[in-house]
This record gives structure tokens, sequence and C-alpha cells, in this order.
């Protein structure tokens, strides 16, 4: 490659990296945790959620149990609009107890959407130790938004893209009251209310990738000005 190339090749990379690494930051705008059967279904009795109606609220902190809510304090103000940033981020959940079934179940709504993105259920833990699920792929889930009925299809994936960013679930954990032993929170505020708490985990790693339309750009920018660069220089016939 000659000098004028390398100049002409830099410059087409030095234009296509902002475009490349810029991201629309993604928000997390609804949760729903439910009891679960073995295929990831819902089965009643239990349901938190972060929108205002019967069932109780699931209220967010900020890193380990102990930090600031992101949401409340009342229902009226459950739902949360938290934005996350590349990197990886880790939150505490905490609702009033329900009926200690065996599995539990999550569902992550984004960006205002009454969809699921990302799913996942596993077993209740009744002791510290390891945190295991998996992705919740089963149709009978709970909804977000009270106007959907539930049951509802879950995500069926720990992951989504959006943008340029990849969104993924990395932990998620739904303890006994025993486990913890914390009472931070009521059914419908935050606060304590005399009985001890469900607390839960999630965490999400975000990272950047290329948007595809965006590389395509560039190469077909690149390999048309080398095109022209080439032509100029051809030799010509006698």
């Amino acid at each position: 490659m000659t000098a004028q190339s390398s100049r002409t090749f830099l410059l087409i990379t030095a234009l296509a990296l902002p475009l490349t690494s810029a991201s629309g930051q993604i928000q997390l705008t609804d949760i729903t945790i439910f009891s679960a059967d073995a295929a990831g279904n819902w089965v009643p009795p239990d349901i938190w959620e972060t929108r205002y109606q019967e069932n109780f609220d699931i209220w967010i902190q900020s890193g380990a149990p102990g930090g600031p809510f992101l949401n409340g304090p009342t229902s009226a103000n459950a739902q949360p609009n938290i934005s996350l940033p590349l990197g990886v981020s880790t939150f505490t959940l905490l609702g009033d107890p329900g009926a200690d079934s065996s599995l539990f179940g999550i569902n992550l709504f984004f960006n205002g959407s009454v969809t699921p993105s990302i799913s996942a259920y596993g077993p209740m833990l009744s002791a510290p130790g390891p945190h295991n699920f998996v992705a919740d792929g089963a149709p009978y889930t709970a909804a977000a938004d009270p106007i959907e009925a539930n049951p509802f299809p879950s995500a069926g994936t720990l992951s989504f893209v959006s943008g340029n960013e990849l969104i993924s679930l990395t932990d998620f954990y739904w303890a006994t009251p025993s486990v913890y032993n914390l009472d931070l929170v009521g059914g419908f505020s935050t606060g304590a209310d005399g009985i001890n708490d469900y607390v839960g985990g999630i965490t999400f790693s975000i990272t950047s990738v290329p948007e595809p339309q965006l590389s395509l750009w560039a190469i077909g920018l690149l390999a048309g000005v080398m095109a022209v660069h080439h032509k100029a220089r051809r030799p010509q016939n006698n």
C-alpha cells in the first residue's frame, strides 16, 4: 500500500469509528417476577411487578442490598426508568414475601416495551450459594402492563441487541427471607412493614457491537476510494 493509500485508509477508518461506537443508551422500564413450574410457565399464586395494580410491587436498589432506591416510594412511582451504560450494572430487587415456590421466573422489559426482551427462571435461593438460572422460553408468564392479560409469552433468551449494544443478563436470583433477613419494603411502598423481604438480584453486561450497515458502509466507501486511486495511477498506453 502506498503512502497515499495509507492516508486514505486511515481517514476512512477515523470517519467510521465514531459511527460504529455510537450507542443509544438502553433503559430498563419494567420487571415482573412470578412463581414458575419446571418449564418456566407462571403458576399461581405469585406475581410481583413494577406497575400500579393489585400485585405486590418490585422495589429496585442500585448495587448490593441497602443501596439507594431507584423506584418508589409508592406504587404510583413503581415503574422504573433506569439507564444501563456500557459495562456491568447490578441491581437488588425486593418484595414482600409470597408462597415460597420452588422456582421463580423473571421478565425484563426495556425502552417502554410491553414485550420482554430477556426472560429467565431458576430455583428459589434458600441458602447462600451459586445462583442457577436459564433462559425462559415458556408461553405463559407474567405481563408488565395491566392492560395486557396474564399469562404472557416470555422472551426465550438471556440477551438481545438494541442498536449497536448487546445487553446480556449474567445473574439472577430470588431468595427466601431467611437468606438476608432484611425488612426494607412493603407490598406497595418502600420502608419496613414488619415482614422480612424476598431479596433478589440481576446483573447486566452491556457491550458495543458494530452495526452491520455501518461496517458495510465503511468497507464500500474504502473500496470506492481505493478503486479511484488505483485508476488514477494506472499506466497510460502510448
